[in-house]
């Protein structure tokens, strides 16, 4: 082969390679952006002064929408069940420390904190104490809430029942609890989230009979149930 043939096979076959070099950074371009798009599906969170994620409504309510797709929660006698708004309450209780053999006093917001494993316990507080939330806002998304005190109110002195008052027709409230009858209710709070927004917290009441926390995980993007948080009957 003489030099001017050994020349032009080497340009041949630089032309080529560069050729497959580009394209295979073409594809993976393409990739990455596909990547991208998919993860910009998120809603962007932006940080207040402190560094903590400012979580807003539509965030809480996508984070429901999601879960209640294919829900543990809305199964069974539960399926067709009515959703009300459940309120997170901050009593204190005994928790006992097999390991240690001690007993200590937490309000139930450290143990929502403990659930969610974030040693930051005002970032859960705070969580607690924002109002910025209407589960009615899911409603569109197929399922039959109802937000209880815009149907009545009960007014108590104590224990005991002093008023009722109904912002409905009597006519509404009956179909109401004909409705509650055959299908049930289940009462949701608000979701409680970790600082790195991949664990979430949620309590659930069922037909105000039983309830339980319930604890779940962002894994590959998506809100996965991890586990039971604790129980209670009534």
């Amino acid at each position: 082969m003489s030099f001017r043939q050994s020349v032009a096979t080497r340009n041949r076959i630089a032309l080529k390679t560069n050729y497959y070099l580009k394209l295979y950074y073409t594809y993976l371009l393409i990739f990455l952006l596909s990547l991208s798009c998919e993860n910009s599906k998120d809603e962007l969170i932006n940080y207040d002064s402190n560094g903590y994620p400012i979580i807003t409504e539509k965030y809480k309510l996508d984070f429901l929408k999601e879960v209640l797709k294919d829900s543990i929660v809305l199964s069974g006698r539960y399926k067709n069940a009515l959703i009300f708004n459940k309120e997170i309450v901050n009593s204190k209780r005994l928790i006992n420390d097999k390991v240690k053999g001690t007993t200590q006093t937490k309000s139930d917001i450290q143990i929502i904190a403990m659930t969610l494993n974030e040693k930051d316990s005002s970032f859960v507080y705070n969580q607690y104490l924002d109002n910025d939330f209407n589960i009615e806002n899911i409603q569109p998304n197929g399922h039959k809430i109802i937000d209880w005190k815009n149907i009545r109110k009960n007014i108590y002195i104590g224990d005991s029942l002093v008023e009722e008052q109904v912002f409905v027709t009597k006519d509404s409230l009956e179909s109401i609890y004909q409705y509650l009858k055959k299908n049930r209710s289940v009462s949701i709070s608000k979701p409680i989230f970790n600082k790195p927004l991949n664990k979430a917290y949620i309590e659930v009441d069922f037909s105000y009979l039983n309830g339980s926390g319930f604890l779940y995980e962002k894994t590959n993007n998506k809100w996965q149930f991890k586990d039971y948080a604790g129980g209670w009957t009534r």
